[in-house]
Order: C-alpha cells, then sequence, then structure tokens
C-alpha cells in the first residue's frame, strides 16, 4: 500500500479476517494519503509561523532526510552548514558528527519525548551558528505524517532591528526619532548619526532622551535590547 512518497505494509494475522483485509488497503491507502497530507500541511503552517519571527526552521522525516525549510532557512544555509543527498550536514567534522547524532536521537525517540538538543556549528569566520534539533510535535503525531523533527538554525551575527516605520507605529516616534533609534539599534555611533543628519551632537542627545522617554528605557543598551526583540 503507497502513501505520497512511503509504502506501508498490513500484516493479517488471523484467516477470519482476511476478507476484511481484502477491502481495507483501498481505503487505508486514503486515509494514509490523507493523513500524510494533512501532516505536511500542519508542518508547513509551523515553519511559516516560524518566519514570522524571521526562525531558520528545517523539517526533517523519521529518516533524516529534509522535506521542507522555510525562507529563513535558505538564506542561512551556507558552506558551513548545508543540505546534500537531502541531509543537513556540516563543513566542520566534530558539528558534523554532532548533528548526525542529535537528529538520530531526536527522530527514532519517541514523540514529544525530546528535550531540544543543542548543536554548535563552527564557522570559517564568525561567531558560530546554533542548532536546536526538536521533535516536530504536533505535526508529528499522526504516524503517517512525513515530519518528524524540526532543526532550528540560530545565526547569532544576524542583527535584525524593526524598520523605522515599524518603530512608529509601535512607538510614538517621530521620523526623525525612528530612524536614529534603528541605526543605533544597528550599532551605528550618535555622532556620526548625527552628521548624516544634518544636526548637532547634542540635538542628537535631546533625540535619544526623547526616544528613552517614549520607549520605556534608561540607557542605550536597554533599547537596542527592547527593539532587537521586536525583530
Amino acid at each position: 500500500m503507497a502513501g505520497a512518497t512511503e509504502e506501508w505494509a498490513v500484516s493479517v494475522r488471523r484467516a477470519e479476517t482476511w476478507e476484511v483485509g481484502r477491502t481495507t488497503p483501498p481505503r487505508l491507502a486514503t486515509t494514509v494519503a490523507f493523513s500524510s497530507a494533512m501532516g505536511f500541511a500542519r508542518a508547513e503552517a509551523a515553519l511559516e509561523a516560524f518566519d514570522v519571527s524571521n526562525k531558520a526552521v528545517i523539517a526533517l522525516d523519521r529518516t533524516g532526510q529534509v522535506v521542507l525549510m522555510n525562507r529563513s532557512a535558505t538564506l542561512i544555509v551556507c558552506v558551513d552548514v548545508y543540505i546534500l543527498n537531502r541531509r543537513l550536514t556540516c563543513r566542520d567534522a566534530t558539528a558534523r558528527r554532532s548533528l548526525d547524532a542529535a537528529i538520530h536521537s531526536v527522530c527514532t525517540s519517541e514523540a514529544g519525548s525530546e528535550i531540544p538538543v543543542p548543536v554548535r556549528i563552527t564557522r570559517r569566520s564568525g561567531i558560530p551558528i546554533v542548532g536546536f534539533v526538536t521533535s516536530a510535535g504536533g505535526a508529528a503525531q499522526s504516524i503517517f505524517s512525513r515530519c518528524r523533527a524540526f532543526v532550528i538554525l540560530i545565526d547569532p551575527m544576524d542583527r535584525r532591528v524593526p524598520s523605522p516605520e515599524l518603530l512608529q507605529q509601535i512607538f510614538p516616534l517621530t521620523p526623525t526619532e525612528a530612524r536614529l533609534a534603528h541605526f543605533l539599534t544597528k550599532g551605528r555611533k550618535l555622532h556620526e548619526l548625527s552628521i548624516s543628519g544634518g544636526y548637532s551632537y547634542e540635538t542628537g542627545r535631546n533625540h535619544l532622551k526623547s526616544i528613552f522617554a517614549k520607549i520605556g528605557v534608561n540607557s542605550q543598551s536597554d533599547l537596542v535590547a527592547t527593539l532587537a526583540s521586536l525583530a
């Protein structure tokens, strides 16, 4: 009996159930296909939800092969962590072994019983990527679902910041204050932003004080932490 991309075998152990069993496969095949499609749809919805928060997520089946990945994942996949023959792998041998072990552990464990397994993925340059391998949860409850595990990839170097327009929608900031808050959160200096904005450093300080008051923070580090959490 075949599902979308998998084959299932049904064992009939009692002779009296054979006649019932003869008529079951067509209906069961339909159930398999429907359940598989529903599980796949749930997995797609979950990945789209991760996209909203800019989280890179890759879905794996029971054998550890990649079946889905969201847009954020396509942006983080590179020479250091990539997909080869439908499997997620790493350039660094130590990271590759750790990732393989984590995926095997989650994919072969009872659904929902695992604690997310962290993996340090070394890069040629820069801070390592952090991966978490976890059960797909609800999307994996059906035995017919293709999705068994999620790999969540986090790039500490990817500092996402809300746009000035979004900041104005969330806080009562002026356009100048919103731009200043945006670029300060991205690591720019107040002095250079004052020059590029066409106002004095002292005026820039006054803008910053106004930003602090409107957002409810007391320092630039608090401002950065608050706005970064919104990205």
